[in-house]
């Protein structure tokens, strides 16, 4: 996996200068271009799952797919899901591949059932039956903003992806605790920490059910039990299995 260390926001200071207006202001516009796809691709916070959702839940439609991030930055606690900034960008980017993209991820929405869980690292989706394909990227402090500016399908499609299976009429599902590391690399121009993956720490999976089923059983009273049902690391090369989803359970 690769990541674009030279972004204009990336320079670091040095002798007091910030290097050209010219850098400065493309620097600008990167941001802003970020910003924007952001809004349009829909990948803004969530605190409060809606009603709809909640009533496909409980009729089996869709399953509520929860995930926790555990991440550290030079060894030490790193709250996963930050809240942005203009010095601060979020420090991952999540896109799922589904049976109409082929398998090949489209940018997700983070959200979350609560602002505890938000900063325990806890992020949901709502998916109907079927194989899905979760790309993650981070921690990258510049991994909103690279996707700006580049062709963010093409930075997605590059990320590390893991298989998730939704059967029928699952409505709670684990799907494992992602744990993730990154190293500092200094500050950007106005302030913000830069981090960058720790290459020598391999992203790893463990299975944190009892601390999943509180939560779920917290905030879906009434909608069964929880399936433990732990994604799979997927590798380019591997077949990409996809099935469709049934007309009543489409999104």
């Amino acid at each position: 996996m690769s990541f674009k260390a030279n972004h204009p926001r990336c320079r670091r200071r040095e002798g007091g200068s910030i290097g050209t207006s010219k850098g400065v202001w493309a620097g600008l516009l990167r941001v802003a271009g970020a910003a924007v796809l952001l809004i349009l691709a829909g990948c803004v916070s969530q605190a409060v799952i809606t009603e709809a959702e909640r009533s496909a839940v409980n009729a089996g439609d869709k399953a509520v797919v929860l995930l926790n991030v555990q991440c550290t930055t030079d060894g030490q606690p790193q709250e996963a899901f930050i809240q942005p900034t203009f010095t601060r960008e979020p420090l991952f980017l999540f896109g799922v591949g589904t049976f109409e993209t082929v398998g090949e991820p489209r940018i997700a929405a983070h959200r979350y059932l609560s602002e505890e869980t938000r900063r325990a690292g806890w992020i949901y989706f709502t998916l109907s039956p079927g194989v899905y394909y979760l790309a993650v990227l981070g921690p990258d402090s510049s991994v909103i903003s690279s996707a700006g500016a580049l062709d963010s399908q093409k930075y997605l499609r590059d990320a590390p992806r893991w298989r998730i299976d939704v059967p029928e009429k699952a409505r709670l599902i684990y799907v494992g605790t992602l744990q993730t590391a990154g190293k500092s690399h200094g500050e950007l121009l106005f302030g913000g920490e830069i981090i960058r993956p720790d290459g020598g720490n391999e992203v790893s999976l463990r299975n944190d059910q009892r601390l999943a089923r509180d939560i779920l059983s917290e905030h879906f009273q009434g909608a069964g039990e929880m399936q433990t049902i732990l994604m799979k690391r997927w590798h380019r090369g591997d077949p990409v299995i996809i099935r469709s989803q049934k007309q009543d359970s489409a999104r």
